[in-house]
């Protein structure tokens, strides 16, 4: 009898309880349009990570649909330009390689949509890029003399901690130690590249490649900026 008073008293609640639960489960999700409005959001806010976050709940939502795997590309190729001009090659080739693979996804999926095909285009650019900078990069480790290679490393060091000044200050003062050094050129070259400053990088990777036409990376690079016809400037 105890037992069922107690029961009595206690089911009520319990099914208070229930019915709570069964609201908020009942609760209606975000659309895929407003789940996919979210990620842009956080997009064009600089937040990459957490957008491809937002765009892998939106292509749980509809599977068939291209749209987040394409910005799932976009975000990967922004977080490659970053580490690119971070000086962290190695992260910048998995972000082009995991761009290009979402961007396959997209087309994929729709295989008329151009902005995944544009952005798989872009992907593949960079990746060439960041390949040849990484084997000049490889390369100039161990053809450099003692003091233009310390200086070289000074330099990446230099880039990665964002001082860019000093980076280039580094960079140039080894092609002053050793001005017949192809690698120091390569370096002092890739440096400008990545800066944005083509007339820069193509007359120092064209003093790197008369100076020893073996540089790996250079000619990809010199073909990239469209710059294997062109004569340096005298040194």
């Amino acid at each position: 009898m105890q037992m069922q008073r107690m029961n009595r008293f206690l089911l009520p609640p319990l099914l208070i309880a229930c019915a709570l639960l069964g609201l908020g489960c009942g609760a209606p999700k975000p659309s895929f349009d407003r789940t996919m409005e979210e990620g842009v959001a956080e997009f064009d806010a600089g937040r990459y990570m957490e957008a491809m976050g937002v765009f892998k709940q939106a292509a749980e939502q509809d599977r068939e649909r291209p749209e987040p795997t394409y910005y799932i590309g976009r975000c990967q190729l922004r977080m490659a330009e970053q580490r690119f001009r971070e000086d962290n090659l190695p992260a910048a080739m998995r972000c082009c390689d995991a761009a290009i693979g979402a961007f396959d996804a997209a087309i994929g999926a729709f295989p008329g949509y151009s902005l995944a095909v544009q952005g798989k285009t872009e992907a593949l650019k960079l990746k060439g890029k960041h390949d040849a900078a990484l084997q000049i990069a490889t390369w100039a480790a161990t053809q450099s003399g003692p003091q233009s290679k310390m200086l070289i490393l000074k330099g990446r060091e230099y880039a990665r901690a964002g001082d860019m000044d000093r980076a280039q200050l580094s960079f140039k003062q080894a092609t002053t130690v050793e001005p017949d050094n192809a690698a120091a050129y390569a370096e002092l070259g890739l440096f400008y590249m990545r800066m944005g400053n083509d007339a820069e990088a193509v007359q120092n990777l064209r003093l790197a490649y008369e100076l020893n036409p073996g540089v790996p990376g250079v000619v990809a690079a010199l073909a990239r900026l469209g710059a294997m016809t062109e004569t340096p400037r005298p040194r």
